[in-house]
């Protein structure tokens, strides 16, 4: 048996479409749970024993996650899916035969689909109507590493690819050292903070629900609704002093009624001639800062961070949108295609 376990990915032109497309990227995958559901059938209990005697199908609705080391290319994919805005600029990048990408918070409660292809040794899983209920990026020790989880629409069974087979990109993952920490303040200057910053996890959460898109005559979603779009920042830090603590009181010396300071946050991959990627959070303000000693350890500043609606953002052909987290990506990789919010499924 060959080991052979990767994700290839393809846009949908309609959700949950008929003959699901081929994928147009794979991705070298560290583990996936994408997956069919636990509980696909409904029992009729009755009143003539005490255990159930009928059984028929029920709702049908795959999740799971995939987890690999992301590389400057491939990310482009899972950001327009996680946030649903986007914008491209041929050859707008810095570098020679670079364009420009642009991502951002889609107001919008359905998000674009795509299609899932699993390679697991025997055979691939198709998974069909996929969107990303949360997004996931982790800059700690080794290798940027970025977790979607995903719930879909419906499974079925493909032929595995060879390795040659694959479509993976030539670009390297990302390690920690690429990446760095950039903080500012209302009428300040831009002030980088990588040397105090241990980790930062960045959480992109649509909170996405199969069961919304349940209808009459069809045992699978029509479409997956989004909800509440939750983005939030965990970045322990070296301790060397109150500054954090006081910007989530507002004050220098206790708790304010006008509550925590505001700032923005920047994340830069720096992936060298691949390409580069910015993460902004124009509007964020800290939901928790501790210090908790124990013993002679080294005490850690654990905070956490939530980026909120409430500071504009101008794209490149000059539109103004309202969003608490922008991306912009520079690489070779043309427009990523046909990004778009597909129809619901029609029967």
């Amino acid at each position: 048996m060959t080991v052979a376990r990767y994700i290839g990915l393809a846009n949908e032109s309609q959700f949950n479409e008929e003959t699901p497309p081929e994928a147009v990227v794979h991705l070298d995958i560290a583990s996936s749970t994408l997956d069919a559901p636990t509980d696909t059938q409904m029992f009729y209990g009755g009143g003539l024993q005490r255990s159930a005697r009928l059984h028929r199908p029920g709702f049908y609705a795959p999740t799971g996650n995939l987890v690999y080391a992301f590389d400057i290319k491939t990310i482009g994919y899972l950001l327009a899916w996680a946030l649903g805005g986007y914008g491209y600029e041929a050859d707008g990048g810095t570098a020679v035969g670079h364009h420009k990408h642009q991502f951002y918070g889609s107001p919008l409660n359905i998000l674009p689909s795509f299609v899932a292809r699993v390679g697991k040794d025997h055979f691939e899983h198709i998974f069909s109507g996929c969107v990303i209920n949360s997004l996931e990026i982790q800059v700690e020790d080794e290798f940027t590493m970025a977790t979607a989880d995903i719930t879909a629409a419906k499974d079925s069974k493909g032929d595995l690819k060879e390795i040659p087979e694959l479509l993976l990109p030539d670009e390297y993952p990302m390690a920690f050292y690429e990446v760095t920490a950039h903080k500012q303040y209302v009428g300040e200057t831009d002030n980088e903070i990588s040397a105090v910053v241990k980790s930062v996890t960045i959480t992109i959460d649509n909170n996405q629900d199969a069961d919304a898109g349940r209808g009459l005559g069809y045992r699978h979603p029509y479409r997956i609704i989004a909800g509440e779009r939750e983005t939030t920042i965990s970045k322990p830090m070296f301790y060397e002093g109150s500054g954090p603590l006081e910007e989530l009181w507002g004050e220098t010396d206790g708790v304010s009624a006008a509550g925590p300071s505001p700032f923005q946050l920047r994340l830069v991959f720096d992936s060298g001639e691949h390409g580069t990627m910015e993460m902004r959070f124009p509007n964020t303000i800290y939901t928790q800062v501790q210090q908790q000693p124990s013993g002679r350890d080294e005490i850690v500043q654990e905070t956490a961070a939530r980026a909120v609606l409430g500071s504009e953002v101008t794209l490149h052909e000059g539109t103004v949108v309202d969003t608490e987290v922008f991306v912009e990506l520079e690489n070779d990789s043309t427009e990523y295609a046909t990004v778009t919010t597909p129809e619901p499924i029609q029967e």
